[in-house]
């Protein structure tokens, strides 16, 4: 879920986006424990992933159901926060004034360049961060008091983790290890033995350490579109302007960056000077195969893909590395240590809701049943 620059407070995993902040009268939505979610703070926090699909994957939306879900997760996100909200203040959580400044001043930060990463004056950023606070429909004083209660909320779920939370033993970080070691050799009888909870423990850092680990060359890149309809004698076109390209570039005419700009369909790696790094694995064998034999220093013939042709310069070469236990123990001990504060945060939110009472005055429809939320509230409380 994408959030709006002022709500983005990271307080744990299961922290949404919720406004803690609502008008007097309105409609409610939901009660948790007797307190309101009110339907004009509901209909606000939708609106940001909504517009973050439409802009990046409209097809997401075409589907009604996925429209309807987010909504519902919205709101079972906001009933979340607002159960941790009330234990916070159960427990009587202090802020301090300093802690709110600190927070604020990181809030502002974020309003210092523009959409187009613009550098704003401080007079332009704050009218920025105004205009955003009005947009939500907030005064100052309101924007301080929801700072508060997340800080709060940040300090009562940080206490429990360490409280409850165990330091993991070296059997489980060697366990760990070789977890990882048994689903980066792909050896598919082992890893049929490996327990649910394993596997999915060590799955992610497996994937991490592959591509850290793996063979990876730094190259500048010019792409040649080729449409997907194009005849043969189009494809043949394409490849002369590649090898065209090429013969420019190795002549000295352009450099490699000037090609990019000039020639290429693809303009990312000129964010990076005009290179990339490319991990052996990412792209489809065949591929890798012909871009990591070309020598450093040499410019390929084109490369043909599905969707077009590559020419590329090869800048550096980082052949396979490999690893010992101890030297990512310390990695698998921190990585354990969050698995461990994240269980513990979960059955703290999950003992909450056993004790709440939460009722629900919306009705969520699907064409289709829709699959369980993680964060769903008690059947119970759904009348």
């Amino acid at each position: 879920m994408k959030l709006n620059k002022i709500t983005a407070i990271t307080l744990a995993a299961f922290l949404g986006a919720a406004a803690l902040n609502a008008k007097v009268v309105d409609s409610t939505v939901a009660t948790v424990n007797g307190k309101p979610i009110l339907n004009s703070e509901y209909e606000k926090v939708p609106q940001a992933p909504l517009e973050n699909y439409k802009n990046r994957e409209p097809a997401v939306l075409a589907n009604k159901d996925n429209v309807t879900a987010i909504k519902e997760e919205v709101l079972n996100q906001m009933i979340i926060e607002q159960l941790l909200l009330q234990a916070a203040k159960e427990q009587n959580i202090k802020v301090k004034d300093s802690e709110v400044n600190e927070s604020i001043v990181e809030i502002k930060k974020r309003f210092q360049k523009d959409a187009s990463g613009k550098d704003l004056t401080e007079k332009e950023a704050q009218k920025a961060f105004n205009d955003e606070l009005k947009k939500e429909g907030l005064t100052y004083k309101q924007f301080e008091n929801r700072i508060k209660d997340q800080l709060a909320v940040k300090k009562m779920i940080d206490s429990v983790a360490r409280e409850k939370a165990k330091a993991p033993t070296k059997e489980q970080t060697q366990q760990l290890y070789d977890d990882i070691r048994v689903l980066m050799k792909g050896e598919q009888a082992a890893i049929k033995k490996l327990s649910r909870e394993r596997l999915e423990l060590a799955a992610p850092l497996a994937a991490k350490l592959t591509q850290l680990t793996a063979e990876q060359i730094k190259l500048s890149p010019v792409f040649v579109k080729v449409d997907k309809n194009a005849t043969q004698a189009n494809w043949k076109l394409k490849e002369k302007e590649a090898k065209d390209i090429k013969k420019k570039i190795a002549s000295g005419k352009i450099t490699f960056t000037e090609a990019i700009e000039k020639f290429s369909d693809d303009k990312t790696p000129l964010a990076a000077g005009g290179e990339m790094i490319l991990i052996r694995g990412l792209m489809p064998k065949d591929f890798d195969d012909k871009v990591f034999n070309v020598k450093v220093g040499e410019i390929s013939d084109p490369i043909k893909t599905e969707d077009g042709y590559y020419v590329i310069r090869v800048n550096e070469k980082k052949a396979q590395k490999d690893f010992t236990y101890k030297e990512i123990e310390p990695e698998l001990a921190r990585f354990l240590a969050a698995a461990e504060m994240q269980k513990a945060n979960i059955e703290f939110l999950n003992s909450l809701k056993d004790k709440a009472e939460i009722k629900v005055m919306v009705k969520f429809e699907y064409s289709q049943p829709a699959p369980e939320a993680k964060t769903e509230a008690k059947p119970a409380a759904k009348k």
